[in-house]
């Protein structure tokens, strides 16, 4: 199925709009008229596409998450630290590479509830990742999920905003250490 490219350029036209708006407006003073005329775009335009701000924010988390997922489950999941550092160093490129805007989702306190959206739909993706590869329940699977997840998010914030003074080899260290470990609990 091919995607028009009118719809293409608002959408690129919409999201770089918004990533502009963000680091100077807060969420409630986010309105559709700002948006589109950053975007350069008619509001019917935007509201033939999405219902809401909300809505229209709801791709960046699916996107964000969608991605994550992607690269957290392109290899079977495993009991070994390895595992985790090879997961590890996939999601840090991704942040490097998108660092701006995919930090700014996950470490922005204005914009927090966009990461706790991530984190939730990340969550869900990988647990079931985590049932299919070991013999744990569901709802073990969601809590090792969940953990981990927020481990990596909890982190990765503390050390966007320097308030701990890691190498990145320290911090991939600190993560597989504690994902491992609390993993174990569960798996042994």
């Amino acid at each position: 199925m091919t995607v028009d490219k009118r719809v293409i350029r608002t959408d690129k036209a919409l999201k770089n709009a918004f990533r502009d708006l963000a680091k100077t407006t807060s969420y409630q003073e986010l309105t559709v008229k700002k948006l589109t005329e950053t975007a350069g775009i008619n509001r019917k335009t935007f509201y033939l596409h999405y219902d809401s701000i909300e809505d229209f924010m709801n791709t960046f988390v699916d996107e964000l998450s969608d991605e994550l997922l992607r690269l957290i489950t392109v290899h079977p999941f495993t009991n070994d630290e390895a595992g985790h550092g090879e997961i590890f160093d996939s999601l840090f490129n991704l942040f490097s590479q998108s660092r701006e805007f995919f930090t700014f989702i996950l470490t922005s306190d204005e914009y927090s509830f966009l990461s706790r959206k991530v984190e939730n739909k990340v969550a869900v993706g990988f647990s079931e990742a985590i049932e299919k590869s070991f013999s744990i329940s569901h709802d073990e699977a969601f809590i090792c999920a969940s953990f981990m997840i927020r481990n990596v998010t909890m982190l990765f914030r503390m050390y966007d905003r320097g308030q701990v003074g890691l190498t990145k080899q320290e911090f991939k260290d600190y993560l597989v250490r504690l994902d491992h470990s609390g993993l174990q609990t569960f798996l042994k």
